[in-house]
């Protein structure tokens, strides 16, 4: 008696997120990212910033709870700053792409966290980014690795590692716009009148930008771009259009601003808009078709583990939570700047002020003043005399000076004046509070008095 063998059921498609894609866009971004890499790493040390940024200043200004950290001695600082070059060529490459990663990773949030005023925006997103690349599986496509048959050579990759680099691009645009929707940007076309008007010696364009009905077309265009960049980079139909108008935004600011190689980051990155397969297509138009050539196999599919796929969750939620922290503090974040850093807010305010401080020695109650310039150098006290945490940080290492020549631990308060985006001057701290002896925290600073307006 015959009996029917039943038929194996079809296996389950894959989700969408693990629906293998080609690896050429992934691949091209990965060996774009690791040349900006050395490219920076390798300009610091041409311009001779690791000496006068690192080396040269007496103090550093660090965020709280890094007091501890300090520059490597001498040529080690600079022999740091040159591996970071390399681990970007090695990553370029695929070459020991844990190793390369992992290390450049570690280098390069020492080597920010070493000094709070060089923060840039860029520099954090070349830290999330290394991140993400230490995640996801970009290493399989055109490496070193692959070809020496470390990793699996593979054409294809999982969907998500395409789409999480793509988000990746997507925070930074959109809470860089949603940040502009402010009275200052959209209402007075502040800052950007103010800094418009100071760059009429422009090749072409320069007698226009002092005209203020620019600043507000420049305000309302970029806040505009900021917010609908990623729509019109995903629309296929506008994608072409999208990028470069994408280009010539990013040109033009770096043109009038100087904001070094974050418009090249930029550039480079948002390739991944394009479909997976795009580089194959562009170097087809310049090669030949290979005769009779064999070609190397290519395994299909790369896969995501699950701790990997954790690690892309929870650093999900971190870049959605700390954009949005400041909403849990009082006062306006332009001013106060709690919740500043690493919340995308670009090129969003100008301030322009002074501090001095009253240095009270307890012992025999005498009081003099004392400038940042005492601990600081020109730059440093510039840039720190109009940000709330950097006033703390310099007020207590003046009491450190103090207390190193032989005094008991002075108190030092700031008086500290600031105007922002063009307004009246007000005060910034309260100059009741003994800044020497009160302790930096992470979250909102008691100690910034609220603007008035």
């Amino acid at each position: 008696m015959l009996t029917a063998t039943p038929e194996a059921e079809p296996a389950a498609p894959a989700p969408a997120a693990l629906e293998p894609i080609s690896a050429d866009s992934v691949a091209f971004f990965r060996i774009g990212f690791g040349l900006l890499i050395a490219f920076s790493s390798f300009r610091f040390l041409a311009k001779g910033w690791v000496s006068s940024l690192y080396l040269e200043p007496a103090n550093h200004l660090t965020y709280p709870l890094l007091d501890w950290v300090r520059p490597l001695p001498g040529v080690w600082m600079h022999l740091l700053v040159a591996g970071l070059g390399l681990c970007g060529l090695s990553i370029a490459a695929g070459y020991r792409h844990r190793l390369s990663r992992g290390l450049f990773l570690v280098g390069f949030v020492y080597t920010e966290a070493i000094e709070a005023t060089l923060y840039l925006n860029h520099y954090w997103f070349l830290t999330v980014t290394a991140l993400l690349l230490i995640a996801l599986p970009v290493q399989h496509r055109w490496s070193m690795d692959a070809r020496a048959g470390r990793v699996v050579q593979s054409a294809t990759v999982p969907a998500i590692t395409l789409w999480a680099i793509r988000a990746q691009l997507g925070v930074v645009y959109f809470f860089a716009g949603v940040s502009k929707l402010n009275p200052d940007w959209l209402l007075k076309a502040q800052p950007l009148q103010l800094w418009l008007a100071d760059r009429t010696d422009t090749l072409i364009i320069g007698s226009m930008l002092d005209a203020p009905a620019v600043a507000y077309v420049a305000s309302w265009s970029a806040a505009l771009f900021d917010l609908t960049i990623v729509g019109w980079l995903l629309w296929k139909p506008s994608r072409k259009w999208a990028y470069a108008v994408l280009v010539i935004f990013h040109i033009t600011t770096g043109a009038l601003f100087q904001i070094g190689v974050f418009p090249w980051v930029m550039i480079v990155s948002t390739l991944v808009f394009f479909e997976p397969d795009w580089p194959r297509h562009l170097l087809a138009r310049w090669q030949k078709p290979a005769v009779g050539k064999p070609h190397a196999r290519l395994v299909s599919g790369t896969s995501i583990g699950r701790l990997a796929t954790a690690s892309l969750i929870a650093l999900a939620v971190v870049q959605l939570i700390l954009p949005l922290r400041h909403y849990a503090y009082d006062g306006n974040v332009r001013w106060t700047e709690d919740g500043y850093y690493l919340s995308w807010r670009v090129m969003l305010t100008d301030k322009a002020g002074f501090v001095r401080y009253e240095v009270t020695d307890p012992a025999t109650q005498r009081t003099w003043e004392a400038g940042p310039e005492l601990v600081l150098t020109d730059w440093q006290a510039n840039s720190a005399a109009t940000k709330p945490g950097l006033v703390h940080a310099t007020a207590q290492l003046i009491a450190d000076h103090y207390e190193a020549q032989g005094l008991v631990r002075v108190e030092v308060r700031a008086i500290a004046w600031v105007s922002m985006n063009g307004g009246p001057a007000e005060q910034l701290m309260d100059p009741s509070v003994d800044l020497a002896n009160s302790d930096r925290t992470i979250g909102p600073s008691p100690h910034v008095l609220h603007r008035s307006n």
